[in-house]
């Protein structure tokens, strides 16, 4: 039995790992229930940092970031979308990434 369709989205935030904690109350404050979290690995316009001396410096290029993939009711994209970009935004670069993509089906197991 197959239960009624609800417009879905997938909400991926990729973003310091510093706001873990941060996002992960504010989805639960939010009544978020569908969340999958990962720790990554990437680069994007801050293209990394140098460790080392000047001899031996070596070129850190991938960063750790951690991503979240979480499922809403399309309806309350916006909304969400705004205060992750609110928690997370800093004056510097690195800050992350916001992806939103339809869901054209879900199946709960």
């Amino acid at each position: 039995m197959i239960a009624h369709k609800i417009a879905m989205k997938m909400i991926t935030a990729i973003v310091r790992s510093q706001k873990l904690q941060d996002i992960q109350t504010l989805l639960v404050t939010e009544g978020i229930e569908r969340f999958t979290v990962a720790t990554v690995m990437g680069c994007g316009s801050q293209c990394g940092y140098s460790e080392g001396g000047k001899k031996s410096a070596i070129e850190v290029n991938l960063l750790k970031k951690i991503k979240f993939e979480i499922e809403v009711p399309a309806d309350k994209v916006g909304g969400l979308v705004d205060k992750i970009m609110t928690l997370c935004r800093t004056p510097r670069f690195g800050d992350g990434k916001i992806f939103v993509m339809n869901i054209p089906e879900c199946f709960g197991m």
